[in-house]
């Protein structure tokens, strides 16, 4: 899969399966594209919800799904970037593992795709703060975004 958006990181993870299940290396601090560590979670998305938009100034978010399937949206409105206005889609889930790693300024957006909840795992390089949130947020429906869900 060919990522459009300048500075995005899209890198096919590994399944390592056995008898007894399966496990699948995430990141390493080894990793070319280790952006450092502040705080990792996982959220659940529920089947259709449409989780958007946002971006950060700063941080650099990293997106890896764990379970279900997972429709990443990515737009860039960075003035000077080599792909200014472009709008790119990532299917990700458990069956392709993969993880995304997104540049600040880099709106981003994703939705559950199916029947079935999706778990996310989110790698950020630096924890949030409460005090000062490096985010901003856009409705779904904002007409500043040219994509449609």
């Amino acid at each position: 899969m060919t990522v459009r958006i300048a500075d995005v990181v899209d890198t096919p993870l590994k399944l390592v399966s056995n008898e007894r299940g399966h496990l699948m290396e995430v990141q390493r601090a080894d990793d070319p594209n280790f952006p450092g560590f502040g705080q990792a979670y996982v959220t659940q998305s529920l089947a259709g919800v449409v989780k958007a938009w946002y971006r950060h100034r700063s941080q650099v978010d990293q997106l890896c799904v764990v379970t279900g399937l997972v429709k990443l949206v990515l737009f860039d409105d960075r003035r000077g970037s080599l792909s200014e206005g472009l709008i790119d889609e990532i299917l990700m889930g458990e069956a392709s593992p993969r993880l995304v790693q997104i540049p600040p300024m880099v709106w981003h957006g994703f939705q559950a795709i199916g029947d079935h909840s999706a778990f996310l795992l989110h790698l950020n390089d630096r924890p949030f703060s409460a005090a000062e949130p490096d985010e901003e947020r856009r409705p779904a429906d904002d007409p500043y975004v040219p994509y449609r869900w």
